[in-house]
C-alpha cells in the first residue's frame, strides 16, 4: 500500500545504521566513532573491511502525506555497519574512468553545459567534498570560485536549507556521479526547504530558470492520483528532466511515470575482460519499473509491447546495484568514503550523458530521443538479463528491446541522447468524400516510432531525424492508409497528406437512469469493447451520453454509475449492467435502466422496508428522527458519555444509556415513531446490542401494534452480558399500519447498554421518500473546481458528502447527496474557504442541480 505525497529516495547508502546506533547509545552501549580525515590522502586504495551487502540511509522512512523520503542503499560489511574509509576508496566502488569505459562515453565533451541536481536540505560541505573527490580523481576543479559550480536555495538565493546528513550523502551522490560522467560540465545545486513535492517542485522550476538543460532527480513516490498536480513541475520542453525509477524492485513511482520524464532504471556493472566491451550488464534487481495507474500512455510508447495500457517505466538506464556502486566522498552525511548506488546513482550519470549529448532542440521533450533513434542497435547497450520482480513479461523481465527494469538499455556512446539532425513530416488528412479534416488520427512514422494525432483542423507535424519513413494515418471511424519512401531532410518540411476513406458509423445515445423505483438520471461510466476512446460518461445531471462508433459492428457493453464521495462503493449500490450493442450504419437510441444490488441496499434514495435508525442524526439527549426519550433526565444519550466502544467500531454513533453517568438509578426509555407494516407479510425486528448486566439491572425491548396504547415484552436481559445482533421475528406486527417499538433501561452500579442500527419491517431494498441534490462547486475568484467540499443538510448533518474524492476522472468538483423531499438548507465547508449555505428544494424522484461559488477565507484568492 502506499502513503500519498510520499516519494522514495533513490541513491543506495546507509540509513537504518543510524536509527540502530541511536538505539544501542540509549542502551548504554558504547559504539567506536571512525571520523573523517582532514584531508584526503592521495592514492592509497588498500581495502579496508569487506564491503558484502547493502544499508539504507537515514531518510528512508515514511513521511508525513506531500513529503517524500530518500532511498540511498550503501554497500556495507557484513554488520551493516556504515563504514566509512579513511585513506582512499573502497577497492570494489567504480571511479570515474570506469563510467566513461562502460559507457564509451567522448571525451572533453560537454563544456558549457549545466547539469542541476535538486535536492532537499542543506548540505554545507558539498563544494568541499566535490573538491576533494575532483581531486583524487585528477579532474578538473569545479569551483564557485571558476564558475563551475553553484549552489541556490530552491527560490534560487543563498537563504540554504538547514544541513540534513542524510540527505547530504543523496546530493554527495548526485555531485559526485555527474563528475564522473562530465567532467567538463558546470554544476548547479538547488536545495529545497525540505522534502516536499511542493518545495522540490519549485526548486525544480529554478534550476530552469536559471538556465540548466538537463536536471536530475534522485527521489521518488508511491504513486497516487493526487500527485498528477505536481506533474507541471517536471515538464519543460528542451530541457532533459530526469527521475530515478525506484530500488524496489517492480513497482513504479512519482514523478518517473510523468510522461516528459526521463525515468532512469538501473543495472549492474561488471568488468568482464573477455567480451568486446570490456563490460557486462544485466538488470539491477532492486531497480523500479512497471505500468503506471496514473499517467496515461504517451506517444512515443505507443508502438511498443510493454504490456502496459499507460506509462511504462524505465525509459533507459545506468549502473545503480550498490555492488557495482560509485565511489563517493562524503563529510556532512557519514564521514569519508563510500560505495554508493541505487537508481539515485543512474538519474545523474543518465543526466550528464545527455549533457554530454549537447542541448536539446528547443520545444522537444528529450525522453522521446532513445525511442526515435534509428541506430539504436548500435547506441544502446541492449540488457537482455535480469529481473526484479515475479510478474512474468517485460514489466520485470530484462530482455531483447524495451524491457521495465532497464527500459530500451544504457547508454553506447550518446547518440541515442539526441535530437540529431532532422526535419519535418507535415500534412493534413481529410475525409476523401468531403473533404472535411479528420481530427485525432493516429500519424505513425517507422523506424524511429515516431507517433503523433491530428488536430481540430486536421493537421499534423512529426520532427524526425534525417532518413526514409513509411508513414500511416488511421482514425477508427476511417479506412487506415499508407505512404513508403517519405523521406526527411535536415531543416526541410516534407508534406504527406492523406485522404481516408470513411467507414460505416452511427451515433448511439441516450440516458442512463435508475430502474429500481426513483428513475432519476445517473452519473454513470460506459465502457464499450472495442471503442479505443476510452469510457464514455453521462451527463452528471441528465444523464445524458452520445457516442459515435463504427457501423457494422456489435460491441459488449458495461454500465455502471460513479459518485464522488460517501454514496457507498465502487458500485454504489447498483448492479453493473452488461449487454450486446448491435451498431448499423443508421443512429440509434438506447437507454439503460441500472437495477439496484437488493443484497447491500447501498444505493442512495434505497433503505429497508420498514423503520431503520442508525441514531446519525441524534444529538446529546435529543435522538431525531421521530423517537422520544423518557423516564430519568440522565437516561439514553446519543453522544456517548461514558466513552464506552461501540459494537460495530467504525460507528461511532449510537443510543446508549450508561447508569455511570447518572447520579443514583436510571430508568429511561427510548421510544420509537410509528411505523407502517401494513403490506408486509413477515417482518422481523433487528438492532445491534451491546449489553453489560448488573444485579438489579434490566434491559427490555417492547413492541406495540396499536399506536402505542399497549406493550408486548419481546426481548429481555438483566444480568448476562452480551454484544452482537439481535434478530427476532415479529409476526404479530404483519400487516399493522402503526407500529412502535421502545427500549427500556433500569440499572445503576456503573453498567450500560447501547442500541444502534435498528430495523423494525424487511430487509427487502425499498425507495426512500426524497431525491439527489447534486451540483458543481468552484472557486468564485478563478472560477476553477474546488474538491473536498463538504455538502451537508444543515439539519441533519449525518447527511453529507464530498465533492470531487473519487478514483474516477469525475467532473471536477462535483457532489451528490440524497435528501428526503421538500425545502431544505445546505452547507458547504472548505478549508482556505468561507463556509457558506443555501437553500434550495428537493425534488421527489429528481436531481436537483444546487451549485457553490465559494469565496477564500480572509480575501480573494
Amino acid at each position: 500500500m502506499r502513503i500519498p505525497g510520499l516519494i522514495r529516495r533513490r541513491p543506495v547508502v546507509a540509513p537504518v545504521v543510524a536509527l540502530a546506533v541511536a538505539a544501542l547509545i540509549g542502551l548504554g552501549l558504547h559504539l567506536p566513532v571512525r571520523s573523517a580525515p582532514a584531508t584526503v590522502p592521495t592514492a592509497d586504495r588498500a581495502a579496508a573491511v569487506p564491503l558484502t551487502t547493502s544499508t539504507n540511509t537515514g531518510c528512508n522512512k515514511a513521511p508525513r502525506k506531500g513529503f517524500v523520503r530518500c532511498m540511498s542503499v550503501v554497500r556495507t560489511p557484513a554488520d551493516h555497519v556504515l563504514t566509512p574509509q579513511v585513506a582512499a576508496p573502497p577497492t570494489t566502488a567504480l571511479a570515474p574512468s570506469d563510467i566513461q569505459s562502460a559507457y564509451r562515453l567522448p571525451a572533453g565533451h560537454g563544456g558549457g553545459q549545466t547539469v542541476a541536481i535538486v535536492d532537499a536540505y542543506g548540505d554545507s560541505n558539498a563544494e568541499a567534498d566535490l573538491a576533494a573527490y575532483r581531486a583524487y580523481y585528477d579532474l578538473p576543479p569545479c569551483t564557485t570560485a571558476n564558475g563551475c559550480f553553484k549552489k541556490v536555495d530552491q527560490s534560487g538565493g543563498s537563504n540554504y536549507p538547514p544541513d540534513d546528513p542524510d540527505w547530504g550523502t543523496e546530493t554527495t551522490l548526485d555531485l559526485d556521479a555527474v563528475s564522473a560522467a562530465c567532467p567538463a560540465c558546470n554544476i548547479l545545486l538547488v536545495q529545497g526547504d525540505d522534502a516536499s513535492f511542493d518545495n522540490l517542485g519549485i526548486a525544480e522550476n529554478t534550476a530552469v530558470a536559471l538556465g540548466a538543460k538537463f536536471v536530475s532527480n534522485s527521489y521518488g513516490a508511491d504513486e497516487d492520483p493526487s500527485e498528477l498536480s505536481y506533474s507541471h513541475y517536471y515538464d519543460h520542453p528542451g530541457v532533459v528532466i530526469a527521475a530515478s525509477s525506484g530500488d524496489v524492485g517492480n513497482k513504479v513511482g512519482t514523478p518517473s511515470t510523468f510522461q516528459n520524464v526521463v525515468a532512469v532504471g538501473g543495472t549492474k556493472l561488471a568488468k568482464d575482460t573477455s567480451v568486446a566491451r570490456g563490460w557486462t550488464e544485466t538488470a539491477w534487481t532492486s531497480a523500479g519499473s512497471g505500468c503506471s495507474t496514473i499517467s496515461a500512455q504517451p506517444d512515443y510508447q505507443s508502438p511498443l509491447d510493454t504490456q502496459c495500457a499507460n506509462r511504462a517505466t524505465a525509459d533507459i538506464s545506468a549502473d545503480a546495484d550498490p555492488a557495482s556502486g560509485l565511489a563517493i566522498y562524503d563529510t556532512l552525511g557519514q564521514g569519508g568514503w563510500l560505495q554508493v548506488g541505487g537508481t539515485s546513482l543512474a538519474s545523474p550519470l543518465v543526466t550528464a550523458m545527455y549533457a554530454l549529448a549537447g542541448t536539446p532542440a528547443a520545444g522537444t521533450y528529450p525522453v522521446t530521443y532513445p525511442y526515435h533513434d534509428t541506430h539504436s542497435t548500435t547506441d544502446l547497450f541492449d540488457i537482455t538479463e535480469g529481473s526484479n520482480g515475479t510478474c512474468g513479461n517485460v514489466l520485470c523481465n530484462a530482455g531483447p528491446g524495451w524491457d521495465g527494469p532497464t527500459g530500451l538499455g544504457t547508454p553506447d556512446g550518446v547518440g541515442a541522447l539526441t535530437y540529431g539532425e532532422h526535419g519535418d513530416i507535415e500534412g493534413q488528412v481529410t475525409d476523401a468524400a468531403t473533404g472535411e479534416p479528420v481530427a485525432d488520427a493516429v500519424i505513425t512514422a517507422s523506424p524511429g516510432g515516431y507517433l503523433t494525432h491530428t488536430d481540430s483542423t486536421g493537421h499534423y507535424d512529426i520532427s524526425a531525424n534525417v532518413g526514409t519513413y513509411t508513414v500511416s494515418a488511421t482514425s477508427y471511424t476511417y479506412a487506415s492508409t499508407s505512404r513508403s519512401g517519405v523521406g526527411v531532410t535536415t531543416n526541410a518540411d516534407t508534406t504527406a497528406d492523406f485522404a481516408l476513406q470513411a467507414k460505416s458509423r452511427a451515433t448511439v445515445s441516450g440516458t442512463v437512469a435508475d430502474g429500481s423505483g426513483h428513475g432519476w438520471p445517473l452519473y454513470a461510466r460506459i465502457t464499450i469493447d472495442g471503442y479505443p476512446g476510452g469510457p464514455i460518461y453521462t451527463d452528471p445531471f441528465t444523464g445524458h451520453y452520445d457516442v459515435t462508433l463504427a457501423g457494422q459492428t456489435t460491441y459488449h457493453v458495461h454500465v455502471v454509475p460513479v459518485y464522488p464521495g460517501v454514496l457507498g462503493s465502487p458500485d454504489d449500490g447498483y448492479l453493473q449492467q452488461d449487454t450486446d450493442l448491435a451498431v448499423s450504419s443508421s443512429d440509434i437510441s438506447r437507454d439503460f435502466r441500472l437495477a439496484v444490488d437488493q443484497n447491500a441496499c447501498t444505493a442512495p434514495g434505497y433503505g429497508a422496508n420498514g423503520l431503520s435508525e442508525s441514531f446519525d442524526n441524534a444529538q446529546g439527549g435529543t435522538p431525531g428522527d421521530g423517537w422520544t426519550v423518557s423516564g430519568s433526565k440522565a437516561g439514553w444519550r446519543f453522544d456517548n458519555p461514558g466513552d464506552r466502544a461501540a459494537v460495530n467500531l467504525l460507528d461511532s454513533h449510537f443510543a446508549v444509556a450508561d447508569s455511570a453517568t447518572a447520579t443514583g438509578r436510571i430508568d429511561s426509555t427510548l421510544t420509537s415513531p410509528s411505523v407502517d407494516l401494513s403490506g408486509q407479510k413477515a417482518p422481523h425486528l433487528s438492532f445491534t446490542s451491546g449489553y453489560y448486566g448488573a444485579n438489579g439491572q434490566r434491559a427490555d425491548v417492547e413492541l406495540s401494534t396499536d399506536g402505542g396504547r399497549s406493550w408486548t415484552d419481546v426481548w429481555h436481559r438483566s444480568t448476562a452480558n452480551g454484544a452482537g445482533t439481535v434478530d427476532l421475528p415479529v409476526p404479530q406486527a404483519a400487516g399493522k399500519k402503526d407500529v412502535r417499538v421502545r427500549f427500556h433501561f433500569t440499572g445503576a452500579h456503573g453498567w450500560w447498554w447501547s442500541v444502534d442500527d435498528l430495523l423494525l419491517g424487511t430487509h427487502t431494498c425499498t425507495p426512500l421518500p426524497g431525491g439527489l441534490v447534486s451540483g458543481l462547486v468552484t472557486d468564485h475568484a478563478t472560477g476553477k473546481p474546488v474538491q473536498g467540499s463538504v455538502v451537508a443538510d444543515t439539519a441533519r448533518p449525518a447527511d453529507r458528502t464530498v465533492a470531487g474524492t473519487t478514483e474516477e476522472p469525475t467532473v471536477s468538483g462535483f457532489y451528490s447527496l440524497f435528501l428526503p423531499a421538500g425545502r431544505k438548507q445546505l452547507s458547504a465547508t472548505t478549508p482556505g474557504y468561507t463556509a457558506t449555505t443555501a437553500t434550495t428544494d428537493v425534488s421527489a424522484d429528481r436531481v436537483t442541480r444546487l451549485d457553490w461559488d465559494l469565496h477564500a477565507a480572509g480575501g480573494t484568492r
